[in-house]
């Protein structure tokens, strides 16, 4: 009976051991992944999408209304300038011009008549005058000569102001009838054709856009035109580098250059009452793109910030710890402030939580993590600059991201094995 008893108390204290080391082990390390501090460039880049369009294209619109009757170009014709692209009935413009034309020849016959007339009443008066000497002729008599002289002197200059309103109208009537046959104002190619023979065209007016009958477009230098973020695009400047990517050639990047940021925002709605607010970005395309179409979607890198040879860690390495519960920490020397029964996290605290936060990562010495205050800089793709709280070589806790949103200062870790490679 002794026996069967000291064998089941030594049964009891093996379970104990057991229980209390498999308590240890899970409670006193965490298992992580860590990497060295080392240096290395890092470039901030900045994606946006978009479309690319030629940096100079031409929409032609009427200038007069009428039919077509003539189209002299179909889509895809290379055109030069003053080239004849199509025309629009000319019948009630040219009937303007030959009304107006008859119209300058009566005004000139008129002003003709005039000018005889106030010759004649020149001649009459001077006779009244030479006569008045000798006086044959009463005074009364030479000054309704002399007024009539100044009357036919009135409609000569009225007969010419008519001739010069005339001959306006006929201007104007001649440059509608030069409107009606339409030219090519640039060189290039026709991108869109919106009219076939037969169909009215419109003139614009202050409050309605005309016809837009075709589009000519410079398809020798292209443009990206993007929408950029409003929490990006302060980081963009007009000659930044960039890289383009088209979805027509997606294992192709062409080179560009920023040329405008635009200073108006585009909103948007994202439904349930939020709000976007971008800004347009343009770069200038700087390779030649084979059979390029304006229009086509485009996908832009656009590298706003460079460091070469910094400290970089893994972007996952960064954390943020409280500000207070960290303060309290080093004031007091304690690895870890649940250990004296206070809360992380003070109720009074009315700072906001960006004053609250402190970045930083865990640095793993002798496996212990502690946590190190750093200052960032460039956020590349997948690395942060480290300006200042590292030092080459270093170890940071890298993963798994539960365990680093777990982690406090002074913790036991354990690293995690790799899993070798299959052969």
């Amino acid at each position: 009976m002794k026996k069967i008893i000291l064998i089941a108390a030594g049964a009891v204290v093996l379970i104990a051991l057991i229980v209390l080391n498999m308590r240890s082990d899970r409670g006193g390390k965490t298992e992580v992944s860590t990497t060295r501090v080392a240096r290395r460039s890092v470039t901030k880049v900045i994606t946006a999408s978009g479309n690319i369009q030629p940096r100079r294209r031409v929409n032609v619109s009427a200038s007069a209304i009428g039919k077509v009757t003539r189209v002299a170009v179909v889509e895809g014709d290379h055109v030069d300038r003053g080239d004849f692209l199509l025309q629009i009935d000319p019948t009630p413009y040219q009937t303007a011009v030959d009304r107006l034309r008859a119209a300058v020849g009566g005004a000139e016959a008129v002003l003709s008549v005039e000018e005889a007339t106030c010759t004649k009443a020149q001649y009459d008066y001077e006779r009244s005058l030479e006569l008045s000497k000798k006086e044959f002729v009463s005074d009364n008599d030479l000054r309704e000569a002399q007024v009539a002289v100044e009357i036919a002197e009135a409609r000569v200059r009225s007969a010419n102001q008519a001739l010069i309103q005339t001959r306006a109208q006929l201007a104007k009537s001649e440059h509608d009838l030069d409107e009606v046959h339409i030219t090519a104002e640039m060189s290039g190619i026709i991108t869109a054709l919106n009219v076939e023979v037969g169909e009215s065209a419109i003139m614009g007016t202050m409050n309605n856009p005309g016809t837009i009958l075709l589009t000519i477009a410079d398809l020798s230098e292209m443009e990206a035109e993007v929408r950029v973020d409003e929490t990006e695009v302060v980081f963009i400047e007009p000659g930044q580098v960039a890289l383009v990517t088209l979805d027509a050639f997606p294992d192709t990047s062409f080179a560009g250059v920023v040329r405008e940021v635009g200073n108006s925002a585009i909103r948007g709605q994202l439904g349930l009452g939020q709000e976007s607010v971008d800004f347009k970005v343009v770069i200038t395309i700087l390779d030649s793109i084979p059979n390029i179409r304006p229009g086509l979607s485009a996908s832009v890198d656009v590298t706003v910030a460079e460091a070469e040879d910094v400290l970089a860690i893994p972007i996952q390495c960064l954390t943020v710890r409280d500000r207070k519960t960290l303060e309290r920490r080093e004031a007091r020397g304690e690895e870890d402030a649940d250990n004296t029964g206070e809360s992380d996290v003070e109720d009074d605290d009315d700072d906001d939580d960006r004053d609250r936060d402190v970045e930083g990562v865990f640095v793993v010495a002798d496996g212990i993590a502690g946590f190190r205050r750093v200052v960032v800089g460039i956020a590349g793709e997948k690395h942060f600059e480290v300006k200042t709280g590292l030092e080459e070589g270093e170890s940071v806790v890298s993963g798994p991201f539960s365990a680093i949103g777990e982690l406090r200062d002074g913790d036991r870790v354990k690293l995690k094995k790799k899993r070798s490679k299959k052969r």
